[in-house]
């Protein structure tokens, strides 16, 4: 069970998803051509299975689980660099990119202090 720190530091690392999900729904809603939007979307969808995973631990009620959780989603948290390297060549608009890579970033900063 995660301490009242730990779970407001995960409350901090899934309000920065969801404001990059919130910036690349905007950004698959604006895309002129599919293929950039189904690009936006896979993004999108690698963001929300992060996401899903952070709501998991904030709601472990057992030592094991988030245990278990957290070193998982440590260890996933590479994923999150490589999607990063592809928002920056997929998102047209240069300032969008970056605060969606500012938000993933500052989520991955906090996990890696859990």
């Amino acid at each position: 069970m995660p301490t009242p720190e730990q779970t407001a530091a995960i409350s901090r690392a899934i309000t920065a998803i969801r404001q990059a999900e919130i910036l690349l729904t905007d950004q698959i809603r604006n895309a002129c051509e599919t293929l950039m939007a189904i690009k936006l979307t896979h993004e999108y969808n690698n963001l929300d299975w992060y996401l899903s995973s952070l709501l998991h631990l904030q709601n472990a009620t057992d030592d094991e689980v988030f245990e278990v959780t957290t070193t998982h989603i440590k260890s996933t948290a590479d994923g999150l660099k490589v999607d990063v390297t592809t928002i920056q060549t997929i998102v047209q608009d240069e300032q969008t990119a970056g605060k969606v890579i500012d938000y993933i970033t500052q989520a991955a900063a906090v996990v890696a202090e859990l």
